[in-house]
């Protein structure tokens, strides 16, 4: 029986875990890990986020970004990325700090040492900035795989036929293709590693990360950031301890929700609803109040409106939400908001700076107003429409079909006078 030498030799694939160069050091009282990767072993220890899937800990992947994420380091030589940003849970991760190096800097801020990761534990290494470009990578590396697989085949066929310059071509090809595969083993890319106690913590350092940045959607900003009470309430009524109303209804991934959408509003309406609920249709959530007032308040306000929304149009509210924004002023978010602003007006006890007043109405006669408007919330809204005295809808001449109310400020301030004005003054009332 022959024997096999491998002399120095290291047999890599049967390792249980990566080894890496890395620093150490603490940013808002976490231990963050930094090392440098090369991109082809990126794709290999972190996994491509899923395209088009809502996400516990981060947005929704648009395929097109890392598309075009994908073309840029593949064009482009001289291309350049900040490090890509990452999270884990405490004790997946090992570092052994490398004493010879780190004795030479007196109270260094960043300690160097090796860091070791699990190979069975790569899944729990989470992205928390960088999906889009991470997914990118994942497509330039299949990119460049798939023209080195197709051009070595090219190849073979071209030694086949015999062709000498087909085949000189060919060999051309196959060289460029594995020029270009070996730029992800020659470039990195900087990786910071997040140690986090749990998912909630990573979702409130997203959104602290893009409430200083740009381009995040206020409807999962909502979700994520949990730091106001207005999110809080909208994530409890919403999520964790759903009204029935708005179970399973409820979009944090789009500011709007519109056409053929399963969902009857976005988090962004539930948040201006519930604020509106507790200051009004302009009003703010000072930072005083957000410390006064206790989250109950506001979610009682809110549990409570929504129970009477749900008797009084529940003719409405049992279609399917595409129907609804097809056939009531309901699908509008706009009308929601100005609904919650109204039933702020008739019963609170605080005006919209906290002071206290004399509610105008009781909950049970606001209740009642509500259940008054039901059959008046057909859309499309045509001519001599009571809606119409409200200057706030769009003229349904030459066949417009009206369908909603303007959303500036001052037509949902406007709209609110006019709504709460009719509850207040039945001489008012403009349908009849």
């Amino acid at each position: 029986m022959s024997q096999i030498n491998l002399g120095t030799q290291m047999l890599t694939g049967y390792q249980k875990e990566d080894t890496f160069i890395a620093s150490r050091k603490y940013m808002g009282g976490r231990p963050v890990f930094h090392m440098d990767m090369s991109i082809a072993q990126l794709v290999v220890g972190i996994e491509a986020p899923p395209i088009a899937v809502a996400q516990d800990d981060n947005r929704i992947v648009d395929e097109n970004r890392g598309k075009l994420f994908r073309d840029y380091v593949n064009d482009t030589e001289e291309w350049a990325s900040p490090s890509l940003l990452l999270w884990c849970p405490r004790g997946v991760l090992e570092f052994d700090p490398l004493t010879e190096i780190n004795n030479v800097v007196d109270e260094a801020v960043s300690v160097f040492g090796v860091l070791r990761v699990p190979r069975n534990a790569r899944q729990s290494i989470r992205i928390l900035d960088g999906q889009h470009r991470i997914l990118g990578f994942h497509m330039w590396i299949a990119k460049l795989n798939k023209e080195l697989v197709d051009s070595k085949l090219h190849l073979s066929e071209s030694q086949r036929a015999g062709n000498s310059k087909v085949i000189e071509k060919a060999k051309e090809r196959v060289e460029a293709a594995e020029s270009n595969l070996e730029r992800s083993n020659r470039e990195s890319i900087g990786i910071d590693i997040l140690i986090c106690e749990s998912a909630r913590e990573a979702r409130q350092i997203f959104a602290d990360i893009a409430n200083n940045a740009k381009g995040m959607v206020k409807a999962l900003s909502i979700g994520f950031d949990q730091s106001k009470i207005v999110n809080r309430v909208t994530s409890t009524i919403a999520l964790d301890n759903p009204h029935p109303l708005l179970q399973d209804k409820v979009d944090f991934n789009k500011d709007r929700v519109a056409g053929a959408s399963p969902y009857l509003i976005s988090a962004k309406t539930l948040a201006d609803s519930i604020r509106a609920l507790s200051v009004g249709i302009t009003g703010r959530v000072s930072r005083a109040q957000e410390l006064a007032r206790q989250d109950g308040e506001f979610e009682r306000r809110a549990r409570h409106f929504f129970d009477v929304m749900q008797h009084a149009f529940d003719a409405d509210f049992n279609l399917d939400p595409k129907d609804l924004r097809q056939k009531s002023l309901l699908g509008s978010g706009t009308i929601l908001r100005v609904l919650a602003a109204v039933w702020f007006e008739l019963t609170s006890n605080i005006d919209s700076n906290g002071k206290s007043i004399k509610p105008r109405m009781s909950a049970e006669d606001a209740a009642k107003f509500f259940k008054k408007l039901a059959p008046h919330m057909s859309i499309p809204i045509a001519n001599g429409n009571g809606w119409l005295t409200t200057g706030v809808f769009p003229s349904p001449s030459k066949g417009v079909a009206v369908t909603a109310p303007g959303s500036r400020n001052q037509e949902l301030k406007a709209l609110t006078v006019e709504i709460t004005n009719w509850a207040v003054d039945p001489k008012s009332w403009p349908f009849g």
